[in-house]
């Protein structure tokens, strides 16, 4: 998968036309996932692309209200890598990226060769959230760019989202949360320090991943090839961990119902 600034994408860095998706896709839930299909299926004609934003947008304009990650930028550049995308663009959201207007940035995605663009019908951008998905329609046609709005993907009556999978990281619903994922929730967490008396190992979330209330959880961890099933513990935002086996620094952590999770059959990310 060729990475890309957003700067590179716009100076014609691909000569080749583009099915391209835009969004923060935290979480790369199922939602998302039929939108990066729409986008493969106009292969071969077109190449996959995803355009994206280095940090959320929403932590950046709110950062008190902000209450964190589903999934930190490696776990979604691999999982765009997974899912097979051609093309990746990295936005650095800044104050003037922030001014483009809804047509500005169409037009913009014209001119580095997007010739088709895949939505939600939620989808809202441009400055001010002055393009909904209905006008991503019309100002595409004018431009000469076909789009496609893709309906949501419904969870017991309700749009599956990113807003909707935190809260229910947030609340302990980790069951629910990993079926509008797609696959367990996961994390990745640094070693920070042994406690001996314990004989627990605590880990420190990457980045601003989020966790779920204090309390213990069925887990699997995964460290290159090896996984090992264990509890955990989550205790003032760290996660001690007993008996562990793996020496590295860094693990991959996901929160299981082991009765039905088969870790043969688990996506990483």
């Amino acid at each position: 998968m060729n990475v890309l600034t957003w700067e590179e994408f716009q100076n014609n860095y691909s000569q080749e036309q583009l099915a391209a998706t835009v969004g923060v896709f935290d979480g790369l839930h199922y939602g998302h996932q039929v939108l990066i299909e729409t986008v493969k299926q106009q292969s071969p004609a077109l190449r996959s692309c995803v355009i994206t934003f280095r940090e959320n947008p929403k932590k950046i304009l709110h950062p008190s209200s902000y209450q964190g990650s589903l999934l930190t930028l490696e776990q979604k550049l691999s999982g765009f890598q997974n899912m097979g995308i051609e093309y990746c663009v990295m936005i650095d959201f800044s104050n003037n990226f922030a001014k483009l207007t809804g047509r500005e940035f169409l037009a913009a995605l014209y001119i580095a060769n997007v010739r088709f663009l895949a939505v939600g019908v939620n989808f809202q951008f441009g400055h001010n959230l002055d393009t909904n998905a209905t006008r991503v329609e019309k100002l595409s046609e004018e431009i000469g760019l076909r789009s496609c709005i893709v309906k949501n993907i419904m969870y017991h009556s309700h749009a599956i989202s990113s807003s909707r999978i935190r809260h229910a990281v947030l609340e302990g619903r980790l069951g629910e949360a990993a079926e509008m994922l797609g696959r367990p929730y996961q994390i990745l967490a640094r070693r920070e320090r042994y406690a001996i008396a314990e004989k627990s190992e605590y880990f420190l979330p990457e980045d601003d991943l989020l966790i779920p209330p204090e309390g213990q959880y069925e887990a699997f961890i995964k460290d290159n090839d090896t996984i090992q099933e264990t509890k955990v513990n989550v205790v003032h935002n760290h996660l001690a961990l007993m008996r562990l086996r793996m020496q590295s620094e860094k693990i991959r952590l996901a929160f299981v119902d082991k009765a039905v999770q088969e870790k043969e059959k688990i996506v990483w990310l």
